[in-house]
């Protein structure tokens, strides 16, 4: 009797929570069928070669594919309470019988409460370094997008890529005119409890300072991460930066973004400040360029960007390793989308990332393992 009776108690009492606050369900659903060409399949002599691939996101630098609940309530003097729960999940995998959770992957839990001018949020959140510009790339979160192996943006946790775990944030914002407004965010790691690997991130912040209207927009944006080990002594202290604008003139759209950053990134690039094997030298940060371009006449929407790091200074200056400087590593993507409406459309395009240089900062010969080709096509639904 008492297994009947208390679902039906629990669902009492959040139908009386729903009562007093107002509850959103909303997400996205996308799927992506192309042909793929990286290090992936290869043959006999090492030669890519191309595979049909069927996923949320073919290259697997971030699905868009989400579930996300978000509560909010008035409480007067015009403070309003928030909280969010956000999952990802994959549109493809998993067989029908799988009754499993295993499908929907831990994002974005926090609670907050927000002011017209100012907010305060507590949880597990995206980093402003991530979200303040991210959005610049129209192709973000499809497989034509610049982060990640894209070669256009950084990744990781402190660049454009994962989620921050124990997250303190503060932000706000004042009118500026016809300049439109100007905001401030911070954010804060304070846990000071190892993780599994007895690693800690306390101590590190975040920052984007940015001004703007519907028209335009100037970002300047920093992050440190502290990496200290379980007694709190700190091993490393690593900063990112960015600087970036975009620009709209009726269908017209125009971005540009510089990145300085020390954190790992994608393409077996360590943290600045690692030894380069057979030389006395060790590596820089990593410098990323990145532009785009787009038109919408109607339905259809055009974008391209193209991007990639400036010289590897690591590999270029020792001459052991790359005598000929070619150390950039490049990448672009052009596309078509069709706006079927304001929540749904499709796309088509084609990306390509090159890797110049030969070996990587141990010696080891790259054989161009980082280069990759794709042409796709897919379909999105946002609710």
């Amino acid at each position: 009797m008492m297994k009947k009776v208390l679902p039906l108690a629990i669902a009492a009492a959040m139908m009386s929570s729903f009562a007093q606050a107002d509850v959103k369900l909303s997400g996205t659903i996308q799927a992506e069928v192309g042909s793929v060409k990286d290090s992936t399949k290869v043959d006999a002599n090492g030669k890519q070669q191309r595979r049909t691939v069927t996923d949320s996101d073919l290259t697997g630098n971030g699905s868009p594919n989400r579930l996300k609940l978000d509560i909010s309530e008035k409480l007067g003097a015009g403070l309003e309470g928030f909280a969010s729960m956000d999952w990802e999940f994959d549109t493809f995998e998993k067989a029908q019988n799988d009754t499993s959770l295993a499908n929907f992957i831990n994002r974005e839990k926090y609670v907050g409460i927000k002011h017209s001018l100012g907010h305060l949020k507590l949880g597990r959140i995206q980093s402003i370094y991530k979200t303040s510009t991210l959005g610049y790339d129209k192709w973000n979160s499809t497989s034509l997008q610049a982060r990640g192996t894209g070669a256009g943006m950084s990744s990781g946790a402190f660049g454009h890529g994962g989620f921050l775990d124990n997250v303190v944030e503060v932000g706000g914002k004042i009118p500026a005119g016809p300049a439109g407004e100007v905001k401030a965010t911070l954010q804060y790691l304070a846990d000071q409890t190892p993780d599994a690997a007895g690693v800690r991130n306390d101590g590190s912040i975040l920052g984007a300072l940015q001004m703007g209207n519907k028209d335009f927009e100037f970002s300047v944006v920093g992050a440190q991460q502290k990496n200290k080990n379980a007694a709190g002594t700190e091993l490393n202290k690593l900063t990112n930066w960015k600087v970036a604008g975009k620009y709209t003139l009726g269908g017209l759209y125009f971005a540009l973004q510089y990145e300085k950053v020390k954190t790992a990134q994608a393409f077996g690039i360590p943290i600045a400040g690692t030894p380069i094997t057979g030389s006395t030298n060790v590596t820089d940060p990593t410098e990323f360029v990145w532009g785009g371009l787009g038109y919408r006449m109607g339905n259809v929407e055009l974008f391209g960007w193209a991007g990639g790091t400036l010289k590897v200074k690591d590999l270029k200056d020792t001459k052991l390793n790359d005598p000929a400087g070619k150390s950039d590593i490049f990448g672009y993507s052009v596309g078509a989308m069709y706006h079927f409406s304001k929540n749904m459309f499709a796309y088509a395009g084609y990306h390509k990332t090159d890797d110049k240089r030969t070996v990587d900062h141990t010696g080891a010969a790259l054989a161009d393992k980082y280069d990759s080709e794709v042409f796709l096509g897919g379909l999105r639904l946002n609710f």
